[in-house]
């Protein structure tokens, strides 16, 4: 899928970054203050306050690079800035640690206070160069700075993380990672990568996009933008996006797969629907239970074909955050159905957003259904 990222952000987000940037006590949070020219890989320490703890040093992008280091385009994907012209980037995850692990790090504007709060965010999009993508994505606070000569995973602790600390797997759009951290005391210096072994990291092998035409790394590649540390008086004044959807991705409809003993191919496929849970692609039990329906159509029936008609809810279609979720949804079956040995030749794909609802009711069940990937039957 053509990653489509964010090109416009919102009048009310803008004012939102607006906000924070002016109690934020993170300098250069968005990469945006360079000293210097970006030649190469390993530019990090261009954006002013920025550098790399270990010798393997991140990159940054800009848009001010015309060629392989420029944003939105460049050698590793495409994606345009969550915030400002620029962002970092850094390698989580490595098979066989064939690639050394990126960190970025940064100087605060003043020490943190002992027992006081703080609410972090910061913003990861996964490169379309991955081969892989992982979890373990997180912030770490120290008094003294990493400072490692050599290709080194910094073995740490994680402070602050996405609190279902997910493998981000999403080629397009920007993933938050935020939560409230409290001070021990004397903090003057935040580091952001994977500070967990291999052995400790989830990762997923990933087939790609066809939109990606670059070189292909083996490895979870991440862009890093809008880094925010601020001081908060309750946790109640730090809202993440995970916990506002929260709600929302916590009911998946579900029915029983159908009997299809006896039942034409076209009918099968088109009494079979799969579902899912808000923002998400990921394919239940239930799900592949009804897709062993699709399975055994086309593994009998070797010269037919199927369409899949993906959708969305209206509250998704509304959210910037899970732009193009009912295409992924459609890839995601896509994937399992050729992992099943289904020629991914004989599987094409129809968008819908949310203009076809399968209930129109607005309650939560409602929305729901319209979360869906139907099936149509091609001779």
């Amino acid at each position: 899928m053509k990653k489509t990222g964010m090109l416009l952000m919102s009048m009310g987000l803008g004012l939102m970054l607006q906000a924070q940037d002016v109690e934020n006590l993170v300098e250069n949070p968005s990469f945006e203050q360079m000293e210097g020219k970006i030649k190469k890989n390993g530019g990090i320490a261009v954006a002013v306050g920025w550098m790399s703890p270990t010798l393997a040093a991140a990159d940054l992008f800009s848009s001010k690079v015309k060629e392989g280091y420029g944003t939105p385009a460049n050698v590793l994907g495409s994606e345009a800035p969550m915030d400002g012209e620029n962002y970092a980037g850094i390698r989580t995850f490595s098979y066989g640690d064939k690639e050394p692990r990126n960190y970025i790090s940064a100087k605060l504007k003043v020490p943190l206070t002992k027992d006081a709060k703080y609410c972090v965010t910061f913003y990861v999009s996964l490169a379309e160069a991955s081969k892989y993508a992982s979890n373990n994505i997180g912030m770490n606070f120290s008094k003294k700075q990493y400072n490692i000569d050599e290709n080194k995973t910094i073995i740490a602790p994680t402070h602050v993380m996405h609190k279902d600390n997910p493998v981000f797997n999403a080629y397009f759009g920007w993933d938050e990672v935020c939560g409230v951290y409290v001070a021990e005391g004397g903090e003057k210096f935040i580091t952001i990568g994977n500070f967990y072994s291999n052995a400790e990291t989830k990762n997923e092998r990933l087939k790609g996009t066809k939109d990606f035409t670059g070189t292909s790394v083996v490895s979870s590649y991440y862009f890093v933008d809008h880094i925010v540390v601020r001081r908060i008086d309750d946790e109640s004044e730090c809202v993440c996006k995970q916990d506002e959807n929260e709600v929302k991705t916590s009911v998946i409809y579900e029915e029983a797969p159908i009997n299809p003993e006896g039942m034409k191919d076209n009918l099968i496929m088109e009494y079979t629907t799969v579902y899912f849970g808000y923002g998400v692609s990921e394919l239940t039990e239930n799900a592949k239970a009804q897709l062993d329906n699709i399975i055994g159509v086309m593994t009998k029936n070797t010269t037919c074909k199927v369409k899949l008609v993906a959708h969305m809810d209206s509250d998704e279609a509304a959210d910037t955050d899970v732009e193009g979720i009912d295409m992924s949804r459609a890839e995601a079956i896509k994937t399992y159905l050729m992992s099943k040995g289904i020629d991914g030749a004989r599987i094409t794909f129809e968008t819908k957003g949310a203009a076809s609802p399968g209930d129109s009711s607005g309650t939560e069940i409602g929305q729901a259904k319209n979360r869906r990937v139907t099936f149509v039957y091609v001779p």
